[in-house]
């Protein structure tokens, strides 16, 4: 996944339609709304909205049974698309990762964010580092989660948006702290 890639023979297609806020396409008999969200996990954060099948496409939105990892932001942004999702009638939410759920997945998702967006802001306030801050929140009601090591990238994400930091996380040295954390926990 990190290696080297061979794009001989690949042809760049740009897109022939773009839109910045909202787009709404007709497929077959069916409408599809299609809605920019992000910034939030990604600057390119959208949702795809088939009402008639009552289902909403998530893509990056959504970490179902693993910890999202927030590498743009801000939080508000990721918070208010998992509010949006709530106020659709929708049955079945189609994350970008992890199993098929539905509102109660979205509303563990947004709580997650609210939940570390509140403690990392303890942690920075009480002038600990971001990474010291990731150690030091406590995670247990997200066990059962995957990736609890990501909580490195969210802090430090979280902490840049305390600042008004816009730089770009550094993220070589963010995957190092993720694994000294895994190590620290016993996880590795």
């Amino acid at each position: 996944m990190f290696g080297a890639f061979d794009f001989a023979g690949v042809t760049q297609t740009l897109p022939t339609t773009t839109f910045e806020t909202e787009l709404t396409r007709r497929v077959g008999d069916k409408t599809v709304k299609i809605m920019h969200v992000g910034p939030a996990h990604t600057p390119g954060d959208t949702l795809v909205h088939v009402p008639e099948d009552k289902v909403v496409f998530t893509g990056g939105i959504l970490f179902i049974e693993g910890h999202p990892i927030m590498w743009e932001g801000p939080v508000s942004n990721w918070v208010d698309a998992c509010n949006r999702i709530m106020a659709m009638d929708v049955e079945t939410v189609v994350p970008g990762h992890g199993p098929i759920t539905d509102k109660k997945g979205v509303a563990a998702v947004r709580d997650y964010l609210l939940y570390i967006e509140k403690e990392a802001r303890k942690r920075f306030d009480a002038g600990l580092s971001a990474f010291d801050a990731a150690a030091d929140i406590n995670l247990s009601d997200y066990d059962s989660w995957g990736d609890r090591e990501r909580i490195v990238i969210n802090a430090a994400t979280l902490y840049k948006e305390f600042t008004g930091d816009k730089t770009p996380n550094d993220a070589v040295g963010l995957f190092g702290q993720m694994a000294a954390l895994a190590k620290r926990q016993g996880r590795l």
